[in-house]
């Protein structure tokens, strides 16, 4: 036990350092040095670009598959693998979604949304050969600004057949890696959260983007940091601009069978020998040292494991049908892909619309993870992080503070936890696992806590992600402190989506004074933490910003 507490003090340390309090923030820059802003886009200079397909593909942003028959796993036949399929994939999930233009200086949205809108995460694909893409296995990076594939090393076949040994047929891979500088340019120590943030969005559009074309996205939970490195050709930790592995997803056609897939050990060293191709370009001018980044970075790098062997919710309290939100008749064809990438993350919310209960215990149970239940079963722990809820104007339910309890397990302990007067009563109707704990109007309190920002009490509601802490990294390991945040992260973009298909607005909030949502729960010590804070309302129309398509990039 003492050598787990070691551990679990290693990232505890960093945890509790870079919290945000009343007396003083967490250490980040002084003030933005515009003269070094990191280039958002990251190409391999020399490496040959493979373009995607484009404009074939744009229309079917307004057809079939409809947001909720896509987003629960059996309802959509799998697509074939092809250059259009893959090309599909990638357009709806880390591509651009659209340019604005306020001056002279044009700036990109993605699909995948950022803190900052700085774009840390990098993604890779590693596949075997695809007809129309390329005829022989193939590691590439994706370029978003062009929507094409850099190809950054060819492999033999039969290196592809160990590598997809576990795999159904036509499988590719999916890796994301980040670039600390990018994020710590802004928010300084901070910055380590933030980037595992961004890396649980983007997971969480992978999932959604593949449950579109009849596929599924499912985390593969073994590998090491160090092969991870290997197989995507980034092992350069010693340059001023490093991108580090953070994991790999393997995409398949749903219905397959899939019996714990892994990828074996003795594969990435194979990768050492290749022939890689390009140079990462330099994003910045000049740079800044932040070593308490760089130590978390090394404190959770990740050994090989065991594939985690968790029960999933569904089997531990919830029927399968909970996890899947009844029919919505208001939204009966809102197209998935059109959702996907028109989500835009508000800058102001009006601070006057109300929802109606439908539509909020809508938006709920679509928080519930099941096995079927797109996004959350690109997942292979059970849900550690539940949702800690302020109602501001829900019609049919009274203000106050409510939670989400995520994994019926954890009711018990989060109750012995949090103050002795609260309710914990089942309001009437209200999806599983929901309870209220206190009446009464939070607005003030919640934009205080969130460092002042309106935005979080001009909501309809908003809400901390609250994960179970201590024990799962006692347990695990420093590395799974990187796991909560990628729940946190899915768990936003399962929220900006809910938002758009209600016609409403989502914002993630990664600033916030963490003890102090502590504090008005009752919470002490870490065996709970707040690890992420998000608001849904109704956006304020941006004014003298003009907005321009996603392709061509404009000059």
């Amino acid at each position: 036990m003492s050598e787990m507490s070691e551990t679990f003090d290693q990232i505890a340390d960093y945890h509790q350092a870079t919290k945000h309090r009343f007396e003083a923030m967490a250490r980040g820059p002084a003030q933005m040095d515009w003269f070094i802003v990191p280039n958002p886009f990251r190409r391999y200079e020399g490496a040959p670009l493979i373009e995607l397909k484009r404009d074939e593909i744009t229309l079917s942003e307004d057809r079939r598959p409809f947001y909720d028959e896509a987003l629960f796993e059996g309802k959509v036949p799998p697509s074939p693998l092809n250059i259009e399929s893959v090309s599909q994939l990638f357009f709806d999930s880390l591509a651009v979604s659209a340019w604005r233009r306020a001056g002279e200086k044009p700036w990109a949205l993605r699909v995948n949304p950022s803190s900052g809108n700085l774009h840390p995460t990098e993604g890779y694909l590693i596949t075997g050969p695809v007809e129309g893409l390329s005829e022989s296995p193939m590691v590439c990076h994706y370029a978003p600004r062009e929507h094409g594939l850099e190809v950054r090393a060819e492999f033999p076949q039969e290196i592809w057949q160990d590598l997809a040994l576990d795999l159904p047929a036509s499988s590719l891979l999916i890796g994301f890696a980040s670039i600390p500088w990018r994020e710590s340019w802004k928010y300084g120590e901070r910055a380590f959260r933030y980037l595992h943030l961004n890396v649980g969005h983007a997971l969480g559009a992978v999932s959604a983007a593949s449950a579109a074309l009849g596929w599924k996205a499912s985390l593969l939970d073994d590998i090491s940091t160090e092969e991870l490195s290997a197989l995507f050709g980034i092992k350069d930790p010693g340059s001023a601009e490093p991108e580090f592995p953070d994991c790999l997803v393997a995409v398949y056609p749903q219905g397959a069978i899939v019996e714990r897939a892994s990828i074996s050990s003795k594969i990435a060293p194979k990768f050492a020998d290749l022939s890689w191709q390009g140079a990462p370009n330099l994003l910045s001018p000049g740079h800044a040292d932040w070593p308490r980044v760089d130590d978390a970075i090394a404190k959770t790098e990740k050994l090989r494991t065991e594939p985690f062997c968790e029960p999933y919710l569904s089997e531990i309290g919830h029927c399968e049908s909970q996890s899947q939100p009844q029919s919505r008749s208001q939204y009966p064809n809102v197209s998935l892909r059109k959702i996907l990438r028109q989500r835009r993350s508000a800058i102001i919310m009006d601070g006057n619309t109300n929802i109606d209960l439908e539509t909020f215990y809508s938006i709920l149970s679509r928080m519930i993870p099941g096995r079927k239940s797109f996004p959350f079963n690109a997942l292979t722990w059970s849900p550690k992080v539940h949702l800690v809820l302020f109602i501001h104007r829900v019609l049919g339910l009274e203000k106050g503070l409510y939670i989400l309890v995520r994994d019926p397990k954890e009711a018990d302990a989060l109750r012995s936890e949090m103050r002795e007067d609260f309710e914990w009563s089942r309001p009437k109707g209200s999806p599983p696992g929901f309870y209220s704990l206190a009446k009464g109007d939070f607005q003030k309190l919640v934009g205080a806590i969130s460092c002042n920002q309106k935005i979080a009490s001009d909501g309809c509601f908003s809400l901390g992600m609250l994960a179970r802490f201590e024990e799962p990294l006692e347990r695990f390991g420093p590395w799974f402190y990187n796991c909560l945040l990628w729940e946190c992260g899915m768990i936003g973009q399962a929220l900006y989506l809910e938002a758009e298909a209600f016609d409403l607005s989502g914002c993630g909030i990664g600033c916030y004074f963490d003890d102090v949502m502590h504090d008005v729960l009752g919470l002490e010590g870490l065996e709970y933490q707040s690890l992420y804070h998000f608001t849904v309302g109704k956006a304020v129309p941006l004014r003298n910003i003009k907005s321009l398509p996603a392709y061509p990039a404009p000059g």
